[in-house]
């Protein structure tokens, strides 16, 4: 088992699946994702049908409903009998989820049979927002990204947020694409799956700072290296959109348009702004800045969503910081921090990536509390220590929630994911860098089974020269 729900009581007595299993359940477990998680962690010995219900229960057999009590969801196993109840389709679907991480593999007269130990569990998330950030890079392919949405699920995170790296092909402008990036009708199945398992879809798009959909350690622009003729859009460099330009600003509306569409019903839009590399910030181009923020803000909100913004070019690093936390802040001067959170909108979400802070409390979260925004904390994969520090950040009331960062890093990535995971849930102290390698495998094995594909097994093409 992954999980370990601190509020839990087990007996010796056990539950064991049948090779088919009918059900009553909420509706929204009605989904071939869910069904297929379920034939996939019993190892392939149980199949699971449903008849569907108004209320927000899964039923198997014969076992009480138990009250919540203040819990998100409750589980019942009896020796005759399963019932998961929450009291909204996400909890249930966690409920659903946790129940399927206790499926444990028996023999039985020489075949393969699962059994569930009998208990009585609630359990409610230490941190209720837990996001997670995703590239689709030029050189992912689509099985990875289904790939990592369902391990994600597995892991009853709250949102992903996914950013297309010139991987998604607009109907706005051809050149935001490269050739072989995917249609919309190619990913909607896997957002499909993304929300079957409780994952809010955030769609993101870079509105300043990485206009070429590229980095800067490899130099390539999706737009202007498919048509120069297209600088005007950009900066002298290519880096940053030249969001002086209506032209741009109208790009801009109309990319958000269709990724809101692509992804569904949501929250949130993420439109990044991080490193905008040559930003001189005078008073004028703060003034510009700040505008063109709040109205993308504005937009948003009257679309029902909230904006979601890297902070970095808006923080100052001060003196009196932890030395040993090496924060990104790319403001030059307190003043220029301090005049530009004064004048953005205070419904825009401030995501503070922080990549190597190893020692709470990160100080940098409370510029953005004390400015009157709400705040994510944004770790990436920079060891044990990091974790530690973005868990208990989450879980301080400093912030509403964290958006772990992946990167170009899921070579090695898988299990800080688990980690992360875990940790909006419980403590995660014997949780080792091994076991959370091994456990990241397994839990890998039971979402996408890759019935011997050598390059597709566990999280490295290759086991010598691995590359990603």
């Amino acid at each position: 088992m992954i999980f370990h729900p601190k509020n839990r009581i087990q007996t010796e007595e056990r539950f064991v699946l049948p090779a088919h299993v009918s059900a009553l359940a909420h509706t929204c477990l009605n989904k071939p994702i869910l069904q297929t998680f379920w034939h996939n962690f019993s190892y392939r010995s149980s199949s699971l049908t449903l008849s569907t219900c108004n209320e927000f229960v899964f039923s198997v057999g014969d076992a009480e409903r138990l009250a919540l009590d203040g819990a998100a969801y409750s589980i019942h196993v009896t020796p005759n009998g399963i019932c998961v109840y929450a009291e909204n389709e996400r909890d249930l679907i966690h409920g659903f989820l946790t129940l399927l991480d206790r499926f444990h593999a028996i023999d039985e007269n020489g075949e393969t049979a699962v059994e569930v130990a009998c208990c009585q569990i609630r359990e409610r998330a230490l941190v209720q927002t837990r996001m997670i950030h995703y590239c689709i890079f030029p050189e992912t392919e689509l099985w990875e990204l289904q790939r990592f949405v369902r391990f994600c699920g597995a892991l009853k995170y709250t949102h992903i947020v996914l950013e297309f790296w010139g991987m998604l092909k607009y109907d706005c402008m051809q050149e935001l694409s490269w050739s072989h990036g995917f249609t919309k009708e190619e990913v909607r199945p896997i957002l499909s799956e993304a929300r079957a398992l409780g994952l809010e879809v955030i769609p993101m798009f870079n509105h300043w700072g990485h206009a070429s959909a590229g980095r800067v350690m490899h130099g390539k622009h999706v737009v202007l290296d498919q048509n120069p003729a297209l600088q005007s859009y950009f900066s002298e460099d290519g880096w940053c959109w030249d969001i002086r330009q209506n032209k741009v600003r109208a790009l801009l509306r109309q990319i958000r348009e269709e990724l809101i569409e692509l992804c569904g019903e949501g929250t949130y839009f993420h439109i990044g702004c991080d490193e905008a590399f040559n930003f001189e910030f005078t008073k004028e181009n703060m003034d510009f800045l700040c505008d063109f923020i709040n109205e993308a803000s504005r937009d948003l909100i009257a679309r029902g969503r909230r904006a979601i913004l890297w902070g970095d070019m808006f923080l100052y690093r001060y003196e009196h910081y932890n030395p040993n936390n090496r924060y990104t802040c790319n403001a030059p001067t307190r003043e220029a921090e301090q005049y530009l959170l004064g004048h953005l909108d205070r419904q825009i979400v401030m995501a503070d990536w922080q990549y190597r802070a190893p020692e709470a409390p990160v100080e940098t979260v409370s510029v953005f509390k004390k400015a009157g925004f709400d705040c994510l904390f944004c770790p990436w994969d920079e060891g044990r220590a990091q974790i530690d520090t973005a868990l208990i950040t989450a879980k301080s009331g400093a912030v509403m929630g964290y958006m772990h960062t992946t990167w170009h890093t899921l070579s090695k990535g898988f299990p800080i994911i688990l980690l992360m995971g875990v940790g909006g849930f419980e403590e995660i102290h014997d949780m080792k860098g091994i076991k959370a390698a091994t456990y990241s495998a397994a839990l890998l094995r039971r979402v996408m089974p890759i019935d011997g594909n050598y390059e597709r097994a566990g999280w490295g093409r290759y086991e010598v020269g691995c590359r990603w």
